[in-house]
């Protein structure tokens, strides 16, 4: 498809389907309002976790579409309240407490600062030109503030994201030089990238473990997972299942891919006590998702601006498998993941590698 001679409207439905999940929201804090079960949290006040996010196709043997992706998260969590500290956060906290989103207040709370930056480019990069039936070149630098509310195997997850597309993202910039440390081949088209775009990004996610065999030693357990974005840079809703199996599975909801405005990845456990936090232990896991996407600016192009773009498909399905290793206050984890093609014009689905690393103090 050639670029665009019109400008571009945001999507007309993006405030319908945000106003849906706010009411989505506001359906499932009643219904851990009106939960009955008790709270068994065994706690010591401001634990904090830093995650590294890393995930590159090239980790799967392959370079092109979704071609890197890094996360930094900086996790506070143990808090039976919105901590005044918090200087980052507070600004949104008459929001928070507005839609009482920090409620019940027997629920533990937890907030959440995240940068990160994914980089996509079409499968030939040795190409100057621009190649009209793939997907353009498009960077975002991004950082998101979290807000997290846990109680009897639920989690909800409330989060902004606001970032850059475009040249000053510094993807161009980034995976060149990663190239060129790699002695690797230079991608020639960034020339053809999107434009400079402010995005912002409105995100919930509500996990749920429907089932938990096992506390300590050998277990299982699934965790139910479904969220929905509205925004310029996403407009999309997701659903989806994890399984887990075995030795001292860590008491957190497990890992998901990372793309910027979709499902959150925090390390908000349920039991802080030593006995907890100092066990190894090694599991398995697999999982399964299926989005539906209205809006991708990384394939629809630039909102207001004239950009190359593809058709985009209108549901995604992602499929995850790896290991956890996790011993006192480390947890690492390997995955594999297999996307089916998010546009038209794709000939193979994506995959990619992703590794996760974390310090919890």
């Amino acid at each position: 498809m050639t670029p665009r001679s019109q400008l571009k409207q945001a999507p007309a439905y993006a405030p319908f389907i945000l106003f849906f999940f706010t009411l989505l929201t506001l359906q499932l804090s009643a219904a851990d309002q009106a939960a009955a079960e008790p709270d068994d949290i065994c706690m010591q006040e401001d634990h904090r976790t830093f995650s590294l996010y890393i995930e590159n196709d090239v980790l799967a043997g392959d370079d092109g579409q979704y071609t890197n992706g890094v996360k930094l998260s900086w996790s506070r969590y143990g808090l039976s309240e919105l901590p005044e500290d918090a200087w980052l956060h507070k600004w949104l906290y008459p929001v928070i407490k507005g839609i009482g989103f920090d409620k019940p207040a027997s629920a533990a709370k937890a907030l959440t600062f995240s940068i990160g930056q994914n980089i996509y480019t079409p499968e030939d990069i040795d190409k100057r030109e621009l190649i009209e039936d793939d997907r353009p070149y498009a960077g975002i630098t991004y950082a998101e503030l979290g807000f997290h509310r846990r109680r009897a195997g639920r989690m909800h997850t409330l989060a902004l994201m606001a970032g850059i597309v475009g040249p000053d993202s510094y993807a161009e910039d980034v995976q060149s030089k990663f190239h060129e440390w790699l002695d690797s081949n230079d991608p020639k088209g960034w020339d053809n990238q999107l434009e400079n775009e402010p995005v912002l990004g409105l995100v919930y996610d509500y996990k749920n473990r429907l089932f938990n065999m096992g506390d300590g030693g050998l277990g299982s357990d699934v965790v139910f997972n479904t969220g929905a974005t509205a925004g310029n840079v996403r407009v999309c809703a997701n659903t989806g299942l994890l399984a887990r199996w075995g030795w001292n599975i860590p008491n957190d909801f497990g890992n998901f891919p990372i793309q910027p405005a979709t499902c959150f990845n925090a390390e908000v456990e349920e039991k802080y006590c030593d006995e907890q936090v100092r066990k190894f232990g090694l599991h398995l896991f697999v999982s399964a998702s299926a989005k539906a996407v209205a809006h991708d600016i990384f394939l629809d192009g630039n909102t207001w601006r004239d950009s190359h773009s593809v058709d985009r498909k209108p549901f995604v399905g992602t499929f995850m498998g790896g290991i956890g290793l996790n011993s006192k206050r480390f947890k690492a984890v390997l995955s594999y993941v297999h996307q089916t093609e998010s546009f038209e014009e794709q000939d193979d689905p994506q995959v990619y590698g992703s590794l996760n690393l974390s310090f919890r103090y």
